[in-house]
């Protein structure tokens, strides 16, 4: 359990100073920084929000100078990287890693801009990243490039082979760094998860990341934990490039960190390799690597599925008797597991509390599948619980069914959610939804400045305790200005956590009938790593937000961060579908 908890602490000495450090610069130029956010916050779209980045980008403030390079790479507009560039000599390196990221940033306009121009091309951008790559003498600066690199939005094969030989000579050299090997992992996995598609890796790239991977057997102490991330990284790069083999998934499952460890269950499951080391990864002591294991044995139909799901759940952890006893759904031929299923259903004995219906509800929608008429005839209580969750369970349950009648009681459910699900499962279009009152997001002024002088908030969940967050206010100022405006004003008091996906993400903060708006997406330089908090929904910018339960890469640069968990993460980590928010309290 200490191991799991030890992960969510990653980065947080530093994601606090920085908060603390943004706060104090934020009243040495506020009238500065207040104008970046707001031209930003407007797409830039005018000759004076361009002014005011332009020159922010000249400040004496450190913070200053990158919260306006910062923005010229969000509004994603390759007409600006010729802005951007110069700052990739900047003295500072804060300033220069930043510049690196905003380049690639703006690149993404390449994919939809109706016209750049000539002289602004992908080449061109790539070849001003090498250059500087070439002297950059900041192993954290090089990182940052490198994956610079890796995010242009390549179109041919060319290309993606200059910036995959690029990267892999830094990795080569036998004195780098944890930076270096870092940020070489990092890239060569977003490169090759974005580009597969334009070429397939090389064999000098994978032999690389297979080299960090085994680094588990070389390496002990301080240097083993520190690059853990480092083979995490190489493992998904790895898996995005189809090059796993029985080696790697048997070197992982006995790595000492745990994500590792559930890497390799996920690398056996999708190549089908070392799957005797999956068997060993359900009886780990961290409850992730259980639960991946787990869904190894139904990804390749192992024959020990319905057995080891049968023994799983009941699991001390609740998230993976969860996942235990949906597997048990393509069990039907199993009597033990039928009348696991069975008891489970009709034990109703805390359906209607907060916390005691998953169990139920979770085995009804097995059932259904693995015995439909012994599910037929249990549905009943289900669809009129009064917990609305258990009535979108009986949804799903009686679309299995194809109970019509069922399905026609629920499709006219007073919530929404339960009303959409059953509706789908009779086939029908989707019903008109309840106008959303949407007000219009006011622009951040001069006062709100002070909400960035509060660096943590506390998450109060009824019945399960609390957690605190760091808030990033150096990496996404607007947001988190417009998040302490929401906690203070009581916005999230009695929202729920919606949905739990088991080793990805707890997200909850919605209404069904209006929801607040957010500033637009503040991404940044800030990985989704375990603990990480982010906006959930960057196209409609509403209040939901969620936090990582493990690294996950595939979301940087696609959705805002703005915290970071500071303690009390096993609160997390005990958290259920429908949790409710008691209150959220800021720190001053």
């Amino acid at each position: 359990m200490r191991e799991r908890h030890g992960l969510f602490r990653t980065a947080l000495a530093v994601g606090l100073s920085a908060c603390l450090a943004a706060g104090a610069t934020a009243q040495t130029t506020p009238a500065t920084q207040l104008a970046i956010i707001q031209a930003e916050e407007r797409g830039a779209t005018a000759p004076r929000d361009l002014q005011i980045l332009r020159s922010g980008t000249r400040s004496g403030s450190i913070q200053t100078v990158r919260m306006a390079v910062r923005a010229l790479g969000r509004v994603e507009r390759p007409a600006l990287i010729p802005d951007i560039l110069p700052s990739l000599r900047h003295s500072l390196p804060e300033v220069r890693a930043e510049a690196a990221n905003a380049t690639a940033q703006a690149a993404q306009g390449f994919r939809s801009a109706k016209s750049v121009p000539p002289a602004i091309t992908i080449p061109g951008t790539q070849t001003a990243l090498i250059t500087r790559l070439n002297v950059e003498a900041d192993a954290n600066v090089r990182a940052a490039l490198c994956e610079a690199l890796a995010r242009l939005p390549y179109k041919n094969a060319a290309d993606v082979e200059r910036a995959e030989t690029t990267i892999v000579s830094l990795g080569s050299v036998p004195a780098t760094t944890t930076p270096d090997r870092l940020g070489v992992a990092k890239s060569l996995e977003a490169l090759f998860r974005m580009h597969r598609s334009v070429r397939p890796a090389g064999p000098a790239a994978i032999e690389l990341l297979k080299s960090f991977v085994r680094q588990a057997g070389t390496r002990s102490g301080p240097e083993l934990l520190r690059d853990a991330r480092v083979r995490r990284l190489a493992l998904e790069g790895l898996t995005s490039a189809s090059a796993l083999d029985e080696e790697m998934v048997s070197v992982s499952a006995m790595d000492p960190d745990a994500q590792v460890r559930r890497l390799a269950m996920r690398a056996a499951a999708i190549s089908g390799a070392g799957m005797s080391n999956v068997l060993t990864g359900l009886l780990d002591p961290a409850a992730l690597v259980r639960l991946e294991a787990l869904r190894a044995l139904r990804s390749r139909g192992a024959e020990q599925m319905c057995d080891a799901a049968l023994k799983a759940s009941s699991d001390a952890d609740m998230e993976v008797a969860l996942v235990a006893i949906d597997l048990l759904d393509a069990c039907g031929h199993s009597p033990a597991a039928v009348a696991a299923l069975d008891r489970a259903v009709s034990d109703h004995s805390e359906l209607q509390a907060a916390r005691g219906w998953h169990r139920n509800a979770h085995a009804l929608v097995a059932l259904a599948v693995a015995a439909p008429s012994r599910a037929a005839s249990a549905l009943p209580p289900y669809v009129h619980s009064p917990v609305w969750q258990v009535r979108s369970y009986a949804a799903r349950a009686a679309t299995t069914l194809n109970d019509r009648a069922a399905l026609q009681t629920l499709a006219n459910d007073p919530d929404e959610r339960v009303s959409g699900v059953a509706v789908a499962g009779l086939g029908e279009p989707p019903r008109p939804r309840a106008a959303r009152h949407e007000p219009e997001l006011p622009e951040p002024a001069a006062a709100d400045l002070r909400l960035l002088a509060s660096p943590r908030a506390t998450i109060a969940i009824r019945d399960v305790g609390r957690f605190e967050i760091a808030l990033l206010t150096a990496e996404a100022p607007a947001t988190v200005m417009r998040f302490v405006q929401l906690a203070e004003s009581g916005y999230y008091n009695g929202l729920t956590f919606d949905r739990i996906a088991p080793n990805a993400i707890v997200q909850g903060g919605r209404r069904s009938v209006d929801d607040a708006r957010f500033p637009h997406a503040e991404v940044g330089t800030w990985p989704h790593v375990r603990g990480v908090v982010g906006l959930a929904m960057p196209d409609t910018n509403d209040a939901q937000f969620f936090v990582n339960l493990v690294d996950n890469p595939r979301f940087d640069h696609q959705y805002t961060v703005f915290a970071q968990i500071l303690n009390g993460a096993d609160v997390v980590e005990q958290l259920l579908e429908g949790d409710m928010i008691e209150s959220i309290t800021i720190v001053p």
